[in-house]
Order: C-alpha cells, then structure tokens, then sequence
C-alpha cells in the first residue's frame, strides 16, 4: 500500500505556519507570567538557579547601592582643605585617630577634624567629617611626640580634592531603581547586581514543559534485554536532550505500542499533565501500521487540528504538525536521524520562541547559526527533491594574505555524511546540514556551502 499525506506542503509555508502558533503561544504565555507573583507561567527561584532562565517582570532595587559613602582605596580618610598646599617637599602631617576596616563601623570617637585623619581599607564606611581619602602610597607613617606622649602621625605627599577615592551612597543603584527589564535573560552580570542589592529570589518565566511519545512494537527502553525483532528506543534520550537544549523541559510519555487506543491515551495523559507541547515519532505516514493521525482523532476530536502533514524534505518528508486541545503537537518520523532533522528544523523554532532563548549554537563555538565551508568532496542529491544533507565540519586553518605576522583565519570543510538517515552513528557524526533546493542535483568538490548548524 502506498504511502499517501493529506497534502505535501513546501517547507517555507510550513515554516511561516509554525512561526505564526509559536508567537501566538509566546503571547499567551508572556501575558500570563507577567508581574511578581503571577500565576501560570511564572515561578519564583533562587538567585542561584536562575542562570540563563527569563525574568518575568521588572526588577527594581529596594536599597541605595553602596548604602554609604566608602573608601576605594586604602589609605586615610582625611579632611580635603587640609592637604591644598601640601606636595612632596612641604608635606603636611597628621594625626592618626584610629583605623577602620571594611566591614567596620566607625564609632563616634573616630569622627575625622581638620589636621586629623583616620586610616582606612577598602571599602571601608567614610568616618564622620572625612571628605576624601589619601592614598595609601602618597603617606609615609610614623611615630611623633606630644604633651601626652608618642603618638601615631602621617606625612601626606599629595593634595586630594573633596570626593576622591570616595564611591558615594547610592552612586551605583539608587532605591527603587529598576535593574532587570521583564524578559532579561539572567547572565552573571544580572546575578550579581541582584546579589549586590540584597535580592534571593526572583520571578521568571516557568519553562514550557514538552512531552515525548515513542511509538512502535518493536522499540523496548534501553537497559532491557534485547529480544529478537526489537530495537532500542533511541529517539526519546534525543529529544529530551534536544527539548532541554532548547529552553524547555522534556517529559518522557513512554513508549506506545501500534495501537490507536494506546497511543491516544498517552496524549490524553500528556494533556491532562499539562504538556505546552507534545511530540510524536513514528506512525506520521498513511499506511497500514501509521496510526497516530487516527489517534489524535480519538484523543481531541473537534478539538485537534492538523495543520502539516507531510513536508517536500529529504529526509524527513512524513511530518505531522497540528493543535491538539489548542496545544502544539509534532509528529516525526520514527527513524532517529530525520526525527532529529525534523526536530532542529521545526520543533526547535517554535521551543526557543515559546522558552525565549537563544539559537543553541553558542555551545559549539560559533557566532552564528549558519557557517561558510566548503565541500570536501562531490554531493549528489536526488532529482527533484529538497533535500538535506547531513555534514561533519572540520576546520582548516588558511594563511592570511600579505600577513607580515602570518597570523591563520578559520575555514572550513564539510564532508557529507553517507551511512544513510536509518543509521544511528550518522546522528554522532552530523555537526550540520547543506540544503540542496529541488533542481539542483551535484555539489562539487570545493563549492562554497552554506552549513546550518544542528542544535
């Protein structure tokens, strides 16, 4: 019996299609989580788990930052008008009252009169009459005589201006100054202005939750014993690797056996658990042993839609993509390398849409999501077929033309991987993928390539 889709629709319309559901979900979630303590897709967490997650709302500060003035130097807190004329031939000495250290508040003996001074750390509160701080290095210290016997004096070799090597109160966050805009997503740099402002935990956006069917008699889950006929699940240790990848978290449904009764009770479990997205594989094509169309029938009737069913790619042309109870729902083919293809084609764009994170790419080393490279060798593509073809990037360094230092730029080579989209190492070895547009046929040795980058 032949294969048959509802209609083979052209990967830019399908691509336009899921754009269009994922910004509407964004939407709906975004409105939803927005402002301290809202419900739905927002949650509050520690500082310390908040690393590449989203803010919520905005963020403002509930404390001036510093919230005195401090030393930023070592040195002596001194009245300015004292050091004006004083220079390394005519220095100026006064007397040491005490000393202060960071952390240490400064009594109210140790307040700071003209010809006196205290020695201060860094980061050290500004004692009481003090409006500058000599350096540490512009001071010689030593011991002077007086009616009450020896004390602790200092030679300042250079003048200080009112306000030098004093950070103010509040120079750096005012009270109530916002510093995280709603929809940040946390670096080390907004952890440690939350830190400095006294803040533990903040809002941000829950990650969409996303689960994960396999489908099909022969699979059984790694770790059981291998029976004759039966394969190792490998699609659902790649998914939830690849929804993680994306900003989301996976949830692993099980595996459901060719069966329209089970397959859908596994989606009905997946909506009543409160998945933002369900996904598939295996059972996307119309024959004999493809059921999952009839199955969403059962599960949602009236309320599924199919919007996608079959795309003009290779590999990966029995792909599913619809609504499910107004959720998105992914069928992929049950091969793992154009359930993965599939995947980075179509899935990822609508996760880091809907999770609001990055390309995924950053992890490999590269800028872009896209690299230039050029074929390692011929690439055939099959006639009159968009087709995808998986490629292991391997840099090559070029010498720099008229380059005195002969410094090297990167380059790179793609070669084509040919174990064929049913093999699982083709999946270890594929970095990205070249597309080849329906018509062209032959990629020649040395051909300038454009590399989409897998996840």
């Amino acid at each position: 019996m032949g294969k048959q889709f509802l209609e083979i629709t052209r990967k830019t319309e399908v691509d336009a299609i899921i754009a269009q559901i994922a910004a509407e979900v964004a939407r709906v979630r975004v409105g939803a989580g927005t402002g301290a303590g809202a419900g739905g897709s927002a949650e509050k967490v520690g500082i310390s788990d908040i690393l590449g997650r989203i803010a919520s709302s905005d963020i403002f500060s509930a404390i001036d930052v510093p919230t005195f003035d401090r030393a930023i130097m070592d040195g002596y807190a001194v009245v300015a008008s004292d050091t004006f004329y004083t220079d390394e031939t005519n220095p100026i000495s006064l007397i040491i009252k005490g000393y202060l250290s960071a952390g240490e508040s400064p009594a109210t003996s140790q307040s700071v009169e003209k010809r006196y001074c205290i020695g201060i750390s860094t980061g050290a509160p500004i004692p009481t009459g003090a409006n500058a701080v000599v350096k540490v290095e512009d001071t010689s210290e030593y011991t002077g005589d007086s009616d009450h016997g020896a004390i602790k004096k200092v030679k300042v070799y250079r003048p200080v201006a009112p306000g030098e090597n004093i950070m103010p109160a509040a120079s750096d966050i005012k009270r109530g100054e916002q510093i995280v805009r709603s929809g940040t997503t946390f670096t080390p740099r907004e952890t440690g202005i939350l830190a400095a402002c006294g803040i533990n935990e903040v809002y941000v956006r829950k990650k969409p939750t996303v689960a994960i069917i396999s489908t099909g008699n022969e699979l059984i889950a790694p770790g059981e014993v291998l029976a004759p006929a039966k394969i190792y699940d490998v699609n659902a240790q790649t998914l939830c690797d690849s929804v993680r990848e994306s900003g989301c978290i996976p949830h692993f449904a099980g595996i459901a056996r060719d069966n329209i009764e089970e397959i859908s009770l596994k989606l009905t479990e997946s909506l009543e658990k409160g998945a933002d997205v369900i996904i598939a594989t295996g059972g996307t094509s119309a024959g004999v042993d493809d059921l999952l169309l009839r199955a969403i029938e059962e599960c949602a009737g009236a309320e599924s839609k199919i919007l996608v069913h079959g795309v003009d790619i290779k590999p990966g042309k029995p792909f599913i993509f619809g609504l499910l109870a107004e959720k998105p729902f992914f069928g992929l083919p049950g091969n793992p390398t154009p359930a993965l293809i599939t995947f980075s084609l179509f899935v990822a764009p609508l996760l880091r849409t809907i999770s609001g994170t990055g390309t995924g790419t950053e992890r490999r080393g590269y800028n872009e999501k896209r690299i230039e490279a050029k074929a390692a060798q011929r690439i055939f593509s099959e006639r009159g077929r968009n087709e995808y073809v998986l490629v292991n990037i391997v840099p090559v360094p070029v010498p720099v033309k008229n380059s005195v230092k002969k410094q090297e730029e990167a380059s790179f080579l793609a070669y084509p991987i040919l174990t064929g989209s049913g093999a699982i190492t083709t999946l270890s070895k594929a970095e990205g993928y070249i597309f080849m547009e329906k018509g062209k046929e032959i990629i020649e040795e040395g051909d300038e390539v454009e590399v989409e980058l897998l996840m």
